[in-house]
C-alpha cells in the first residue's frame, strides 16, 4: 500500500485546498472528495451521486468492479491522508444531494452496497456485518449547485 501526504492528496485533487489557499487547481469541481473528524466519528463527502439500483444492476461485472475500486481507492486516500480512525462498532448515515427535485425511494433504490464494501475495504470500518454495523436509511436531499453524498460514521457503543 503506498502512503501519501495530506499536501500530494491536494495537489491531485483527493483533497481540496486548505482554507486561505490562493491556489486551486484548473477544472477543479465545486464538490471534492473530502474528510473530517467530527465529534463521535467521521464526515465523508464524495462527489458524486450514487448509481440507483436500476442503474448499477444493468452494469457489466467489470464496470461494477470499477466502480466499487475506484471509490476505495478515494476512501483509502482519505484514511491515510486524514489519518481517519477505523471502526468496530459504528452508524453510518447517508445523505445524498440530487442536482434535481423527482420522486426517489431511499430505502429500496439508493442501497450502500458499494459504499460500505469501499468504506470496509478502504479502511473506516472493521466489517460492515449487521451485528456491527447499524446502517440507517439514506436521506435524499436536492442541491443543483453541489450534487454530492455525504457519509457520517459514528462510533456505536
Amino acid at each position: 500500500m503506498t502512503r501519501i501526504s495530506e499536501a500530494r492528496a491536494r495537489e491531485l485533487g483527493i483533497l481540496p485546498p486548505k482554507k486561505g489557499s490562493k491556489i486551486m487547481p484548473k477544472n477543479m469541481p465545486t464538490v471534492q472528495w473530502d474528510a473530517r473528524l467530527i465529534p463521535g466519528g467521521v464526515w465523508l463527502q464524495i462527489p458524486q451521486v450514487p448509481p440507483s439500483l436500476n442503474v448499477w444492476s444493468k452494469w457489466h461485472w467489470a464496470k461494477q468492479q470499477m466502480h466499487k475500486q475506484e471509490l476505495t481507492d478515494a476512501i483509502s486516500g482519505l484514511v491515510m491522508a486524514m489519518r481517519l480512525p477505523r471502526y468496530r462498532l459504528a452508524k453510518v448515515q447517508v445523505i445524498i444531494c440530487f442536482p434535481v427535485r423527482r420522486v426517489r425511494d431511499p430505502s429500496d433504490n439508493y442501497n450502500q452496497k458499494f459504499l460500505m464494501d469501499a468504506l470496509v475495504a478502504g479502511g473506516i470500518l472493521e466489517d460492515d456485518r449487521g451485528e456491527w454495523v447499524q446502517v440507517m436509511v439514506p436521506k435524499l436531499e436536492v442541491d443543483r449547485e453541489r450534487p454530492r453524498t455525504e457519509v457520517f460514521v459514528w462510533k456505536n457503543n
